[in-house]
């Protein structure tokens, strides 16, 4: 069974599908959890716009709000089911980056996250990652649809 599970969180319903499943075996294997909520850089905007200065100012405050938000839910799921539970926000990365990273270092044998679902053109164009942490995570990964 695993014990230390990760759950990465953006904070919306497809995370909770994610969460919900880890709590399950977190429970049947006596474990615990360690939620993640990673948010990404900020994106660089053109100054010629006259939006850069308010936008990168209020970007950090709502990752930070989004973020506390998401690992709060968290918290409060896994008090309900009676999980051990450990949170995290990790900033200024590239997510996948953040948690392959956060996998290694809590000593996790699991992440469980869910699938955006996107596919085709659009999916390849954006990116996922979902399949960015499939491809470079040495901890299994459990993906949710």
């Amino acid at each position: 069974m695993f014990r230390r599970i990760l759950v990465p969180t953006d904070g919306t319903e497809r995370s909770t599908i994610a969460l919900e499943a880890a709590l399950r075996l977190a429970t049947l294997g006596h474990g615990s959890i360690i939620g993640v909520h990673a948010s990404p850089p900020p994106y660089v905007m053109a100054p010629e716009l006259g939006l850069a200065a308010p936008i990168h100012d209020a970007w950090p405050r709502e990752c930070e709000q989004l973020g506390q938000d998401a690992v709060a839910y968290i918290r409060r799921r896994a008090g309900e089911a009676g999980v051990a539970c450990e949170t995290l926000i990790v900033t200024g990365m590239a997510p996948s980056d953040a948690i392959i990273r956060s996998a290694r270092e809590h000593l996790c044998d699991l992440i469980v996250m869910a699938s955006r679902g996107r596919g085709g053109l659009a999916g390849r164009l954006v990116g996922s990652e979902t399949w960015k942490v499939l491809s470079h995570s040495a901890v299994p990964v459990l993906v949710l649809r």
